[in-house]
């Protein structure tokens, strides 16, 4: 049963799709569909919607002539099958379990309208945007005096941090209006409202909505045709409360649309910690046309029988024009491990897997997927991180090692919660760690992962 349907109009987005698609896959939630709807893109934006469609089951490419955002997302409504429609703009981002987080709570509650917190982001830097903090379900009355507080937020305007009963927009036939290019989402959420009897805010942030200047919102929020807007808007606004009796004791709050900036920055409720985004997310704009997105290629090594985990960071240029880890002819991985172990240095890729196997060692790498120059470690930016549990599901490993400082930095931030294991930081392999010889990096090595190892390890010495 599909029970999410997330909606993502996609045009001329190839600069930060690729951001925006990792974090919806990277949801761990089987029950929904994605629709990538792109809407005439010149770009490489259909090209990059394809890839995913590929390597995800859950996407469906719909490519389609350029119409707008709105006839977009009416599309969208017409072609999900979900219990709940989610939106999503293709120049933001996921938080990691959003879709499970929004999900649960709507099911759980029963309700026809989830609002969420979320995070506004300015450059590197991010904070958390929320309001309502009541935690049990409101009917439509108690979430209207709630929205009179703030007649222009964007908590309340916005088609992202929500989930709507597909159901009640397919009763009463609603659609975004085709002949608005600013606020008809919050157009689209005053109609929705008015048929939707149980209503409930989580209290999580699921989503990262970046502003950019030259986007669509920043330019028209300033505009003079945006005053017009939001005088039709505040009738239809007003013609909400009156139909409720709440006109006359929140008139003062109603009115004030007229004068509030409707920009997230302005007005709401926000955490006042002003937090650095991460920088993995962060591209500088003139090292745009160095970056390379890359996709890990070739699977883990171990078996039932591993007993310990070796990881790298991420596969070099040499390695994946290889296909296997540790290519590059200077690296020194497998000749540490060839010494090690007491066997022949192996040249093949079986050879090398064999090594690895018969002393029940695993090998993979922290990153899954990522931005990156070249073979720069230091480069490497927008991670989708590794699944390791589904090595220490499968095997016996005991212990967890990193090959150098970039790799254990990666494991701490991405993966050390979800294993619920500490990992062991070895001296790095590589060329370029000129300190250490050859002959240091096994004797460090083996102290390492020997010395201090189980008897069960300390048997394939």
């Amino acid at each position: 049963m599909i029970l999410v349907s997330l909606i993502i109009p996609v045009y001329n987005a190839e600069k930060y799709l690729r951001r925006c698609l990792d974090s919806v896959v990277k949801q761990d939630f089987p029950d929904m569909e994605v629709l990538l709807l792109n809407d005439g893109s010149r770009d490489e934006s259909l090209k990059i919607c394809r890839e995913y469609e590929e390597k995800d089951l859950r996407v469906h490419v719909i490519d389609k002539e350029n119409t707008g955002v709105s006839d977009t997302r009416n599309v969208g409504m017409r072609l999900a099958k979900g219990k709940y429609l989610q939106f999503m703009d293709s120049d933001d981002w996921l938080a990691q379990d959003a879709v499970e987080a929004m999900v649960q709570a709507a099911e759980g509650e029963d309700c026809d309208f989830l609002i969420a917190d979320f995070y506004r982001v300015n450059g590197d830097h991010y904070v958390e945007k929320r309001h309502i903090r009541r935690k049990r379900v409101m009917d439509r009355q108690t979430f209207a005096m709630e929205m009179a507080k703030r007649p222009a937020d964007f908590y309340y305007g916005v088609m992202w941090n929500k989930l709507y009963r597909r159901s009640i927009i397919e009763k009463y036939g609603l659609s975004c209006d085709t002949s608005m290019n600013w606020c008809e989402d919050f157009l689209f959420n005053l109609s929705y409202i008015r048929y939707a009897d149980r209503f409930l805010a989580l209290q999580k942030p699921v989503y990262y909505y970046m502003k950019r200047k030259g986007s669509l919102v920043f330019t028209e929020a300033v505009s003079v045709d945006a005053v017009r807007v939001r005088l039709e808007l505040l009738e239809k606004y007003k013609a909400f409360y009156q139909s409720m009796g709440l006109y006359e004791e929140h008139k003062l709050k109603i009115n004030s649309y007229i004068v509030a900036i409707a920009q997230d920055g302005g007005v709401g409720r926000m955490n006042p910690r002003r937090q650095k985004l991460n920088p993995g997310d962060v591209i500088p704009e003139e090292e745009k046309s160095l970056y390379q997105h890359v996709e890990h290629t070739f699977a883990p090594v171990y078996d039932c029988q591993s007993e310990l985990l070796i990881l790298g960071t991420f596969p070099s240029v040499k390695s994946r024009e290889q296909n296997f880890y540790y290519g590059h002819p200077q690296n020194r991985f497998w000749k540490v491990l060839a010494r090690l172990t007491g066997e022949e240095l192996p040249g093949t890729i079986e050879e090398k897997k064999a090594l690895l196997l018969k002393h029940h060692i695993a090998v993979w790498d922290v990153v899954l997927s990522c931005d990156i120059i070249g073979s720069s470690d230091s480069s490497i930016k927008n991670v989708v991180p590794a699944d390791i549990l589904r090595i220490l599901r499968d095997s016996r490993i005991a212990r967890i090692f990193v090959n150098g400082d970039k790799a254990y930095r990666l494991y701490r931030k991405y993966c050390e919660k979800e294993t619920g294991r500490e990992a062991v930081k070895l001296p790095s392999t590589s060329p370029a760690n000129a300190v250490f010889t050859l002959e240091r990096l096994t004797e460090v090595w083996g102290e390492l992962i020997y010395q201090k190892a189980s008897a069960a390890d300390t048997e394939h010495r």
